[in-house]
């Protein structure tokens, strides 16, 4: 049996008359009457019974007509799904991100592309760089936007912005330029350890051989900028986040000499895996909005 009997016995079937299936699938009566005839013998069975009207199926034909029909249902609604993936109208993509760039970059990255494909589904998942990286590699996030990581053998990375860290206090710094070991006399808020931005910052400190002590370690860096305009301390936050706290002046700046590192964040994924056209779809528009 062949896919192409089943689709003339369902046409029959659908039609109950030869001539009219005959028409429908643009092949010649003969042609019809000969397909179902070798499927009735294939399957030793008599699908149909033959009147002056047309044809109607015999009680194995209707069982078999049920079976059939579900299967070329599900075939169009397939293929009907596929013409809306290819338009966009349906689909959905996975993004792994902090909570930090997912309120300050992506919102307002995010009200357009959903604006352009509304019918795309989003999913965001918000853990920490290294987290993220596990989700990605394991195949539940489909990219993730996240600070650049070292291993471009296992990965494709976008740089969509540069972001530079640097140091806030309620109060304003007791000089215009302070060195890593200035620091050490006030209390420092930061990330966990365990965070890639903290890491980041350790990595400078011993550079540059600072002998800080963190007195609130903390996984949100939301939290660190709420904590330091109550006066807890002095935090490590990205400069490009607390904006707005810096023209209130419910924060101030605490230059350090040398600075942190400028660090960049992109959009990454995994080379070779097979991308869906949303996920696609993601990828361009997301590299399409770069901002350096």
């Amino acid at each position: 049996m062949t896919t192409e009997q089943y689709k003339v016995f369902y046409k029959v079937a659908e039609h109950g008359s030869i001539s009219k299936a005959a028409k429908v699938l643009f092949v010649s009566q003969p042609a019809v009457t000969k397909s179902v005839k070798t499927l009735e013998n294939e399957l030793d069975v008599q699908l149909f019974i033959r009147n002056p009207k047309g044809v109607t199926l015999t009680r194995e034909g209707e069982i078999l007509y049920d079976y059939v029909k579900e299967a070329f249902e599900q075939l169009e609604l397939g293929e009907k799904r596929i013409r809306q993936l290819k338009g966009r109208t349906y689909g959905s993509v996975r993004i792994g991100i902090s909570n930090i760039l997912c309120k300050y970059f992506f919102i307002p990255h995010l009200k357009t592309f959903h604006e352009r494909f509304p019918k795309l589904k989003i999913e965001i998942v918000n853990r920490t760089s290294p987290e993220t990286l596990e989700l990605l590699e394991s195949g539940k996030i489909d990219c993730a936007i996240i600070s650049e990581v070292g291993d471009r053998q296992r990965y494709k990375y976008y740089e969509l912005m540069t972001i530079q860290d640097t140091f806030v206090a309620k109060i304003k710094p007791p000089k215009p330029a302070l060195s890593i070991k200035d620091l050490e006399e006030y209390p420092l808020l930061l990330l966990e350890k365990k965070n890639s931005t903290r890491q980041h910052y350790d990595e400078h400190f011993v550079e540059n051989q600072g002998n800080v002590n963190v007195d609130i370690e903390i996984s949100s860096m939301e939290f660190l900028i709420e904590f330091a305009k109550i006066g807890l301390g002095v935090s490590a936050v990205i400069y490009d986040f607390v904006q707005k706290e810096l023209e209130e002046k419910s924060l101030y700046e605490w230059k350090v000499e040398p600075p942190l590192p400028p660090r960049s964040v992109g959009l990454l994924y995994k080379k070779g895996d097979s991308l869906s056209i949303a996920s696609k779809t993601f990828i361009d528009f997301m590299t399409n909005q770069k901002i350096i």
